[in-house]
């Protein structure tokens, strides 16, 4: 059977002898030989010329001397061959193949892993995530690189040619927190190859993260109330008690769109699934996500709404009856913020309100850690407990919106208002439901 250039041919033998040999259709010089009773013709991809013959019959001399002592390895003498090709004749010299770093293209890898590890991925989010960076992002850099050409300096290159690639930030760099982001599906092939082929290789990802630009964190923007109710005046009809649900409670869109109305039992919202990109979650962010809210008369209100107006087993819905998706709230929210003139507001602003507006009216902070599902209160002092200019001033509002219930849950009906407050003085008086 006649070889297709740079091919092996994998025929029973002739003969047992080595030659050099020409092709008329290339000016390459060949090896012609036997290897466990197989015929092999591979291109040299060295010219022919005198002085390159000579390489090859030494070459040939040297590895037919290996072959009668037992010695020749079949991958290491060819390592452009194909995987199966060194698989073939690795398992005939009774050994197993492992290709070292430089002989393992990471494109070549990734596909195979593709195929066998990544189904393995069990949330569809992650699958979705993981692929789109690899394919996106990763391959297109680093497909044609071997394990062992990637290194810390490949990968911070790497890093710092990401940049945005649709909205606003087109063009400009990928935040930090984003980059991290792209590396965890690398981090994953990377250490699977090396498990895979039991490679003991340092890491590029050590000490990367001390490379990467630091970036400050954004605060959200604290609601003054009456920014709020200007907000709410200028937000579609069908939203208003899903946005009011939102600051009455400090839940976010995606634990929303997971409540079903088997949720509400008694005076308490279960919160315990959740609803990301169209994949019902059935755990929550962290463990203390999953609470419990006491239901409030301002909360019972809003409910009673909702559960009205949607004959589906899930609770919050969109005008079409669909459950709660995050982007569209968020287009919706955002042309309600500036249809209102307020200051930029997101979604999530409603949850720091929520957290900032509970302790100007003097909640527990311990009580607070519970209804936002954090483990400690240090997180509620660090990121809700500043100070905000004039929040003061809304107090007495803010106690009548959220009601005297939601201070002192079945308690009295007079309770020492502000008593729990964060150290601010706000020289208001109590207000009688």
């Amino acid at each position: 059977m006649k070889a297709k250039k740079g091919t092996l041919a994998l025929e029973e033998p002739a003969k047992e002898i080595g030659s050099v040999k020409r092709r008329k259709d290339s000016k390459k010089l060949y090896v012609d030989f036997y290897y466990f009773g197989h015929r092999i013709i591979r291109s040299t991809e060295l010219n022919d010329t005198p002085a390159n013959e000579q390489i090859v019959r030494d070459f040939l001399r040297r590895s037919m001397e290996k072959i009668e002592a037992g010695t020749f390895k079949f991958a290491e003498a060819f390592p452009g061959a194909t995987r199966k090709e060194k698989v073939f004749f690795t398992t005939l010299e009774g050994r197993e193949y492992r290709p070292e770093p430089h002989n393992v293209k990471f494109g070549e890898y990734v596909k195979e892993w593709l195929k066998t590890t990544f189904p393995s991925f069990g949330s569809p989010t992650k699958r979705r995530d993981y692929k789109e960076a690899i394919q996106t992002r990763i391959l297109p850099h680093f497909r044609n690189m071997t394990f062992h050409q990637i290194n810390g300096q490949e990968l911070f290159r790497f890093t710092e040619s990401l940049k945005c690639s649709r909205g606003s930030n087109k063009g400009k760099p990928l935040s930090r927190a984003r980059k991290i982001n792209l590396l965890i599906p690398f981090r994953a092939i990377w250490n699977d190859a090396c498990d895979h082929h039991r490679w003991v290789i340092k890491s590029p990802f050590d000490n990367l993260h001390k490379k990467l630009p630091k970036t400050v964190k954004k605060e959200h923007t604290v609601i003054r109330f009456n920014d709020w109710l200007l907000f709410l005046d200028n937000l579609e009809e069908h939203y208003r008690p899903i946005a009011e649900l939102m600051i009455l409670t400090g839940m976010i869109p995606s634990e929303m769109a997971g409540l079903r109305k088997e949720d509400i039992t008694g005076d308490y919202i279960n919160l315990n699934r959740s609803y990301v990109l169209g994949e019902e979650k059935q755990t929550m962010k962290t463990a203390f996500r999953k609470r419990q809210i006491f239901i409030t008369r301002a909360i019972r209100s809003r409910l009673d709404v909702l559960q009205a107006r949607t004959p589906y087993p899930y609770l919050v819905t969109t005008p079409r009856g669909t459950r709660l998706n995050s982007t569209d709230f968020a287009k919706v929210w955002k042309k309600a913020v500036t249809l209102s003139g307020i200051p930029e507001v997101t979604s999530y602003s409603a949850r720091h309100s929520f957290a900032a507006w509970s302790l100007t009216i003097g909640i527990n902070p311990l009580r607070l850690v519970s209804l936002m599902g954090h483990a400690s209160k240090q997180m509620v002092f660090e990121v809700y407990g500043n100070y905000v200019e004039g929040l003061e001033e809304d107090a007495e509002q803010i106690f009548e919106y959220f009601g005297q219930d939601f201070i002192m849950p079945r308690k009295t009906k007079n309770p020492a208002l502000f008593s729990h407050s964060t150290g601010h003085s706000f020289g208001v008086s109590a207000i009688s439901n």
